[in-house]
């Protein structure tokens, strides 16, 4: 019995892409799974997931990291935003909005802090560095 997700997992990927051996698959907002043939148990998603979505061999959760009150959360700067929505896109709580800057001036993202875990999805995906963690 290697490791497993489970229900908790929101699909933020960061398990997969600390996979050494890429057995850890699934989409951006579903549930990712561990391929146990492929799993070398390493750890690394175990010690990287924030929310309690993977279960170690010994039958341990991850340390749930995120949704804390005093967590840093991520933060758009509306100036620095291109509008690419590259991070509204790949949100897996859905806690960014499109917010029109005006008459004529395009748009930004805008997080809810109230519906963001901290999982840093969208500071990956930001091109501009607008994303970051207060």
């Amino acid at each position: 019995m290697g490791y497993k997700i489970n229900n908790n997992c929101i699909g933020c990927g960061s398990c997969a892409k600390k996979c050494p051996e890429n057995a850890i698959e699934g989409k951006i907002k579903a549930r990712f799974e561990i391929d146990e043939f492929m799993c070398v148990e390493c750890g690394n998603c175990f010690n990287t997931c924030k929310m309690g979505a993977i279960t170690d061999p010994l039958g341990n959760t991850s340390p749930k990291k995120g949704k804390k009150q005093n967590e840093s959360k991520s933060h758009i700067d509306p100036e620095l935003c291109a509008g690419c929505k590259n991070c509204y896109l790949n949100c897996p709580m859905d806690a960014i909005t499109i917010v029109k800057k005006g008459f004529l001036g395009g748009t930004y993202c805008r997080i809810n802090p109230d519906l963001c875990s901290g999982c840093g999805t969208c500071i990956k995906n930001c091109i501009t560095g607008a994303a970051i963690i207060e």
